[in-house]
């Protein structure tokens, strides 16, 4: 399950890193000084992209809060499998520590009954 969760995690990062991959090189692009061009010159990214930049920003935006939400769930469902854990460890010691208990008992009763300490198994070959 935890496989899961980190795997639906690191998808999320890399659609993210995927989706604004192009936009960080064209804001990097844009920063050089470039040689004026001439005025009837289309951008390709424009026409490419076919929405104003502020639409993509807004997608943007609206895609990072949906994966910060995943995120934040994620960390929640993490903290209780963490908690389940722990539960579990301490049923387990509790366990262990009864059979080694009864363990210790059940020598100290065939050691009273002058019986060997150990059975020898049987030999199931035969």
């Amino acid at each position: 399950m935890l496989f899961l969760y980190l795997t639906v995690l690191i998808g999320g990062i890399y659609l993210a890193f995927k989706l604004l991959a192009p936009e960080m090189r064209r804001s990097i692009s844009t920063k050089a000084p470039k040689a004026p061009k001439a005025a009837a010159a289309v951008e390709p990214q424009q026409v490419v992209s076919g929405s104003q930049p502020g639409n993509r920003i807004e997608k943007m935006e609206f895609l990072l809060a949906e994966k910060n939400k995943n995120i934040l769930l994620l960390q929640t469902e993490l903290k209780l499998f963490h908690a389940q854990i722990r539960d579990f460890d301490k049923v387990k010691t509790l366990l262990e520590e009864e059979v080694h208990r009864l363990k210790e008992q059940n020598r100290m009763f065939r050691s009273e009954l002058g019986l060997p300490a150990v059975q020898p198994k049987e030999n199931s070959i035969a």
